[in-house]
């Protein structure tokens, strides 16, 4: 007895002695990146604070089974980590993660992770834990349609900048898409009612979630904007159109072809769509129980593949009770919606990753005709006849009265906009915010906006990772920045995106009132109407 105590004294001396001759442990580096841990409905959280921005990243908001409705994420004891983002939904597009193109897109570079379990996910930006008042939530859906895409995939999609800015709670999501997410096969089971929608309905449960958790991150779940970009831009109007999203959100952010009826499916149309898949797979005289059971288990490129050959159409499907018939279900919530100059018709085209799907060739011919340099008067003239015919000269007019300060080049890239969505919400009582952003970068010769690159970046604050676009031309993007970042954060605040020197009075449809967010940057009535009126008639 009397050793073993002896020896256990021994055994403290020594711990003592090794821990006196070690130096004391340093204060933290004053700047350096420091965990931070946060506690959801499910559990603890790591995420970590840089730059005085705290972030966390691939926060399970739900589960679901292949075709089901989406359920609460389950509970987890210790802390989870939330560092990076999570896995994304399988998808097949081959200009995803490290393969999209890194000049228009800016991607993220990193591995795209496509397991199917837990990848819906969403992602926290927000300055101050604790604020004293709780600050507007801005939450963010991707572009890639109803079929690809991610919260994560571009350098664009960061909400560090813009929560610094703005002193706003950034979230963004992933959901469930294409076939996983779009794919009506009700007609085999009650259970999944509502498959063709289920994308749409995690989408809802990511809202449900904003609203149980945003407070921990010091957000207002009573001020909560949805922002979307091209197919966000799509769910987000169609979010104003489902009763179970009703009171979810607050104001409504439509980014670059905001549109109701993108990818439309009726339900009968739907549900026969899937009857050709399964007629594909040679299932037609299996039981019900026989067919989900196969489908539900298959491999996920076997299943993207025979939907494919079969003719699925994965798209949101309007059945009138999950999905209403139009926006102005929701007319009381404020909508800014408008899109870009060039969108898919820019003259940088021929760096797009579409260019590059094939063999990465470009023609000659189809680099030089993309650069404004090598177009003289002459040149850009014959450019207009050759295109509009005897229409060209009147073409070129209404250009040059709807965009003063750009020239006729710029002319032959841009999208033939429409005003529908702004004029029809307005007619039917609501509120909306029409703009279009035409600032043209000088990349190249000088590039009109296109699709993604014409405003994502610009309204998050994320010029520091545009380089390759705005070199030369620093000063002018940053006033192009700052001005639509603005907007954008006044709006998620107030619901209007007026800010001092710059009113942006609401979209009627007498006048048409439209933001033009370019160098200097106005509200014009109808600004381009005759040019798009001309450039529609064939």
């Amino acid at each position: 007895m009397k050793g073993k105590v002896m020896k256990g004294l021994k055994c403290a001396l020594a711990v003592s002695v090794l821990f006196s001759s070690m130096p004391a442990m340093a204060a933290p580096v004053e700047g350096s990146t420091q965990g931070v841990i946060a506690e959801v409905e499910n559990g603890k959280i790591l995420g970590y604070n840089e730059d005085g921005i705290n972030i966390f990243k691939g926060i399970p908001y739900a589960h679901a089974e292949r075709f089901e409705m989406p359920e609460d994420a389950e509970d987890w004891d210790g802390i989870r980590n939330c560092l990076v983002y999570s896995s994304v939904c399988p998808q097949q597009q081959i200009y995803q993660g490290i393969n999209q193109n890194e000049y228009l897109s800016l991607t993220n570079g990193y591995y795209c992770d496509f397991t199917e379990d837990d990848f819906l996910t969403v992602n926290v930006w927000t300055k101050d834990m604790n604020p004293e008042t709780p600050k507007p939530v801005i939450f963010w859906i991707h572009g890639g349609g109803y079929a690809n895409g991610s919260s994560g995939e571009l350098k664009l999609y960061d909400g560090k900048n813009l929560t610094d800015y703005g002193d706003v709670v950034f979230v963004s999501v992933n959901h469930r898409l294409n076939y996983l997410g779009y794919m009506d096969v009700s007609a085999y089971g009650d259970e999944y009612k509502y498959s063709g929608n289920v994308g749409h309905a995690d989408l809802v449960k990511a809202l449900e979630w904003v609203q149980e958790n945003i407070a921990t991150f010091g957000g207002d779940p009573n001020n909560v904007t949805i922002e979307g970009q091209s197919g966000g831009s799509t769910k987000v109007c169609q979010l104003m159109a489902m009763p179970s999203a009703k009171g979810l959100f607050h104001k409504v952010v439509a980014q670059s072809s905001g549109s109701y009826d993108f990818t439309r499916n009726t339900k009968e149309d739907a549900v026969a769509s899937t009857a050709k898949l399964v007629e594909e797979l040679g299932l037609a005289d299996k039981s019900n129980e026989e067919i989900m059971d196969y489908l539900k288990n298959m491999d996920y490129e076997d299943l993207a593949n025979a939907a494919s050959a079969a003719g699925v159409k994965a798209g949101v499907e309007y059945d009138g009770e999950f999905v209403m018939e139009n926006i102005s279900y929701s007319k009381d919530i404020p909508l800014m919606v408008g899109s870009v100059f060039g969108e898919f018709s820019g003259n940088a085209s021929f760096l797009t990753a579409h260019a590059y799907m094939e063999d990465g060739i470009v023609s000659e011919e189809q680099y030089s005709a993309s650069l404004r340099d090598n177009y003289t008067e002459e040149d850009i003239k014959a450019a207009y006849e050759a295109k509009y015919g005897d229409k060209a000269e009147a073409v070129m007019e209404a250009f040059q009265k709807a965009y003063p300060d750009h020239d006729l080049f710029d002319g032959l890239y841009i999208q033939n906009r429409s005003n529908n969505v702004a004029y029809s919400f307005a007619e039917a009582g609501g509120k909306a915010y029409e703009y279009v952003a035409s600032y043209i970068m000088p990349m190249f010769g000088g590039v009109t906006p296109w699709h993604t690159g014409g405003c994502i970046g610009w309204f998050f604050r994320n010029t520091d990772v545009m380089h390759t676009w705005i070199a030369g031309d620093e000063e002018a993007a940053e006033t192009v920045s700052k001005t639509m970042a603005n907007a954008l954060v006044n709006f998620a605040y107030t619901g209007n995106p007026s800010q001092e020197g710059l009113e942006w009075p609401a979209f009627t449809c007498e006048n048409g009132e439209t933001m033009v967010f370019d160098r200097d940057s106005e509200v014009r009535n109808y600004h381009d109407q005759e040019f798009m009126e001309l450039i529609a008639q064939k």
